[in-house]
This record gives structure tokens, C-alpha cells and sequence, in this order.
């Protein structure tokens, strides 16, 4: 079975605030599913 894989792009000031209090909920939601999710820096 082929894994999925959703890019979460991280960024720099406010916008950081909503990933760190998003990214770990959408890690539980998806993590059931076998879906990863990977985090990159494009700042």
C-alpha cells in the first residue's frame, strides 16, 4: 500500500503561530489514516 504524504509549508511571524496550533492536530487527524505529514521551511 502506497503511503501518503502532505507537504505543510512552515513560515515565519504570525502565520507561525496558527501551524504550531494546527500542525499537531492535523498530525492526529491524519496519522490514523496513514496519511504523514511533512513540515518544510520556505522562508
Amino acid at each position: 500500500m502506497t503511503s501518503e504524504k502532505i507537504l505543510y509549508t512552515k513560515v515565519d511571524e504570525a502565520p507561525a503561530l496558527a501551524t504550531y496550533s494546527f500542525l499537531p492536530i492535523l498530525k492526529a487527524f491524519t496519522g490514523s489514516g496513514g496519511i504523514e505529514i511533512e513540515t518544510r521551511n520556505i522562508s
